[in-house]
């Protein structure tokens, strides 16, 4: 526990790239990610305490790119320094009002505000946010790739002992429907198998590829239209036995108000990426529980610290019930320290851990510069 905690205050915020180094490309219906390319951030206190956070921008979702952050960070700093973090409650109000629209940095900020708090309570975060451990099991992506690979691509994820498989499609109706035969013929009917359209359908497309994806029993079908077709997606929900998942139409608490309001899915992926951090990924999270509307937490490309930054957030929203949190699976000699481990399709958190508890290589730190 901090002592005298209305003494603590923003001494220095540096910003740092985080180039990643990832086995494939991961091909989604609107972009390509060929390693990504994200932003952390270090709030530095004038005390013992600080807090990292990071940012994986995906420009064709949530409009913002390694520059961008920079950019943006920049302007956030000056609004964070010499103020108390442990206010972050009313400092993630002042970011929201003053950058709106920038969802990834801003949740970057929020995470390193989120782990000062937790650990100056010397609680880990998902404690702090009242939750406690349960069982939480992950899928594995497969982007859109060759279709003749991915059931070999399916097998190789089970074979790693993963329970749940989502591959991506929403480019071309035929390969979708053959790469999902493939993976189902390849992995037998006793692994979970859900799709992410990634906006990549219209409606008559999507009506017809779930009708004939039905024999092949998909979990989930996450956002088969355009963000904003609500009435789109409200009636390829009445349309198909395969349960649609809302994901780029929730980007804000009124969004989720808003897909709820229209019966537009069953289900809402929360991504604290898009939602722009903690303080309103819950804020939706409520909205979604008071609803009765199930839950899942997502992730775009981040390290093992946003990975398992996000990892505590689900730990501690019991209305979360999937988990996508395969961010960092693939990425190469990835400098972060601590944090979650993915066993055979489980997440675990360290016994001993604090705050997030994961945090980068202070040997990579000091080889860059900050912004």
């Amino acid at each position: 526990m901090t002592k005298n905690p209305a003494n603590v205050k923003i001494r220095d915020i540096k910003i740092y790239p985080l180039n990643i180094k990832a086995e494939h490309d991961l091909k989604i219906a609107t972009m390509t990610i060929s390693g990504p390319k994200n932003v952390l951030i270090h709030i530095i206190t004038n005390t013992d305490l600080d807090g990292w956070g990071e940012a994986s921008p995906f420009r064709a979702i949530v409009g913002e790119t390694q520059s961008i952050n920079f950019a943006a960070a920049k302007e956030l700093r000056e609004l964070f320094i010499g103020k108390n973090p442990l206010h972050y409650t009313d400092l993630i109000h002042q970011m929201n009002a003053y950058l709106p629209n920038n969802s990834t940095i801003r949740s970057a900020f929020d995470m390193a505000l989120y782990d000062i708090a937790s650990k100056s309570a010397n609680l880990p975060l998902y404690a702090f946010l009242g939750g406690s451990k349960r069982p939480m099991e992950t899928d594995n992506t497969i982007g859109i790739g060759d279709v003749d690979k991915a059931g070999e691509q399916a097998l190789e994820i089970v074979e790693q002992g993963f329970r749940i498989i989502k591959t991506k499609v929403g480019i071309s109706e035929e390969e979708d429907i053959q790469r999902l035969r493939n993976i189902r013929k390849a992995v037998g009917n006793n692994v979970k198998i859900r799709i992410d359209a990634n906006q990549g359908w219209d409606r008559v497309t999507a009506v017809k590829s779930l009708k004939k994806l039905e024999e092949l029993d998909i979990e989930i079908c996450e956002q088969p239209l355009k963000a904003k077709d609500l009435d789109g997606m409200r009636y390829i929900n009445q349309h198909s036995s395969i349960s649609i998942m809302a994901d780029e139409s929730v980007f804000t608490p009124a969004d989720a108000l808003e897909v709820i309001k229209y019966q537009a899915a069953p289900y809402i992926n929360i991504k604290l990426s898009k939602s722009g951090g903690i303080y309103n990924g819950t804020a939706i999270a409520n909205i979604c529980e008071a609803a009765n509307i199930t839950c899942m937490v997502g992730c775009m490309s981040e390290s093992g610290l946003g990975n398992t930054a996000f990892s505590h957030f689900a730990m501690a929203n019991p209305v979360v019930k999937f988990f996508d949190l395969d961010a960092n699976i693939g990425h190469i000699n990835e400098p972060i320290i601590g944090g979650v481990t993915i066993n055979k399709g489980m997440v675990e958190f360290p016994d001993d851990i604090i705050g997030i508890g994961a945090y980068p290589d202070p040997d990579y730190i000091k080889n860059i510069k900050s912004i």
